[in-house]
């Protein structure tokens, strides 16, 4: 949305504003009979692929609003029950998978979706939306690469894993040898983390 403030700084009535869409498509304007966007509103959109903070300039407001991103994760331990607590505090949408002690209310009282059950049977059927981070931390390599053989081709945002460089080579061996891309590969983040 942007909210026109200032009607001297952007030559537009002030209180106008003009609502778009993900494709910065003009969907509505409220507060001016004018339908088309205005060059100064338009040559200040950001995209929302950038993920922009908002921001006020020529008089104007943009105020951006996003999709709530999931973040599925794959394996209840301590490592992904501390994530889970520092997603949640982040806004994303906390989902996480294994066993059904493992991933109880108690240990994971800010997941949204608690789905319990091995990786075969229960990876398969989640939903994995473009918003959709995927995080494998299960309790061994052959559970991670099981989670990555279900998650690495579904279009999701981002998935990593938690390994170390020895075990993700053997894992992309036996993942190519049963079909997965090899793009689908190159965008998996393992060993997780930044590179510092």
């Amino acid at each position: 949305e942007a909210v026109v403030f200032d009607d001297d700084a952007s030559g537009l009535p002030a209180t106008t504003s003009y609502l778009f869409d993900e494709d910065e498509t003009l969907i509505a304007v409220a507060g001016s009979a004018v339908t088309d966007t205005p060059t100064v509103v338009r040559q200040h959109l950001r995209p929302l692929s950038d993920r922009p903070r908002p921001y006020a300039t020529r008089g104007i407001s943009y105020l951006p609003v996003f999709r709530r991103c999931r973040l599925l994760i794959v394996g209840g331990g301590h490592v992904g029950q501390a994530v889970a607590n520092l997603a949640a505090d982040l806004d994303f949408e906390i989902w996480v998978t294994d066993r059904a002690d493992i991933i109880s209310e108690t240990r994971f009282p800010k997941a949204s979706s608690r789905i319990p059950g091995p990786v075969e049977k229960v990876l398969p059927d989640v939903e994995i939306t473009p918003d959709t981070y995927c995080l494998i931390v299960t309790r061994g390599h052959n559970h991670d690469e099981e989670a990555l053989y279900y998650l690495a081709e579904r279009g999701a945002a981002y998935v990593e894993l938690l390994v170390n460089k020895r075990t993700i080579t053997m894992i992309v061996e036996d993942l190519l040898e049963h079909g997965i891309s090899p793009e689908a590969i190159d965008r998996v983040h393992a060993p997780v983390g930044i590179d510092i």
